[in-house]
């Protein structure tokens, strides 16, 4: 009979203190979680950066390097994934975002600390090819809309970074060999009819080609911006932590009732 009691009383508690920290939950503020699930582009979604690429990759001797399609795919999604994880990409997308403007204070502490939440909210998960798990990128924020919202602009955002990156190094690169193709087809005797791929040949190869199309994709998405989920709190964890301090202060609380009862008796 005592131990049906006391097994009553320690459930009363535990259930007590359970629903005590589910409910306190509510009182919680929410944040949202949204995530995608990334990859590195198809082909036809390089545009002419492909061509342009490995047309300077074969002029410039390093075909070998890139000589599988997918190798360039590979090199413009790591740049990707690198901006995506770079903290001044994070911190310049939020400081000029209007979810962040829309809630400056004015106060430098208190805003740079929001800042500072905002970039540390945005996260980036590295797969496992081997295993089938994917890149995966998140936003959480208090409200679930807002996340969606901006989880799509920092990766519209940080696809344009990436992209004016590439095009920037390799217009970079191919003015500098070009110039020094040039150079050494007005300084060489070669016949281009012998070789094509004389200086000579070199040169007229790279004046054949078509500028930049502002068409590359850096990323493809594997799966689009999921539902929003609530990230925190996690109300089955704070019902499970009340429900522990529940147990144990019912189990307290009965040995010392059963303690005493068993003095009053002696």
């Amino acid at each position: 009979m005592k131990l049906v009691k006391s097994t009553l009383f320690i459930l009363f508690f535990t259930a007590l203190f359970a629903v005590a920290g589910y409910g306190g939950s509510y009182a919680m503020k929410e944040q949202w979680k949204v995530d995608v699930e990334v990859r590195q582009p198809k082909v036809e979604q390089l545009g002419n950066y492909f061509a342009l690429f490995d047309m300077y990759q074969l002029v410039s001797g390093n075909k070998a390097k890139a000589e599988e399609q997918k190798d360039t795919a590979n090199i413009v999604f790591n740049s990707f994934k690198q901006q995506v994880q770079g903290y001044d990409n994070l911190a310049k997308f939020w400081s000029n975002s209007d979810f962040y403007k829309q809630r400056q204070t004015g106060i430098e502490e208190k805003d740079n600390a929001f800042l500072q939440d905002l970039i540390a909210n945005t996260t980036f998960v590295e797969g496992n090819p081997d295993r089938h798990i994917p890149d995966r990128i998140s936003v959480t924020l208090d409200n679930p809309k807002q996340a969606a919202q901006q989880l799509d602009n920092f990766v519209k955002y940080t696809n344009y970074v990436t992209q004016q990156s590439l095009y920037n190094e390799l217009i970079a690169k191919w003015k500098t060999l070009f110039n020094q193709v040039n150079l050494a087809a007005q300084q060489s005797t070669d016949n281009a009819a012998q070789n094509e791929l004389s200086w000579k040949g070199k040169l007229n190869m790279m004046k054949s080609v078509s500028p930049l199309d502002n068409q590359l994709m850096t990323f493809d998405y594997l799966k689009s911006p999921s539902q929003p989920q609530v990230a925190s709190p996690d109300r089955l964890l704070w019902a499970s932590v009340g429900g522990a301090f529940g147990f144990l202060l019912g189990l307290l609380l009965a040995l010392i009732f059963a303690g005493r009862k068993q003095k009053n008796h002696s």
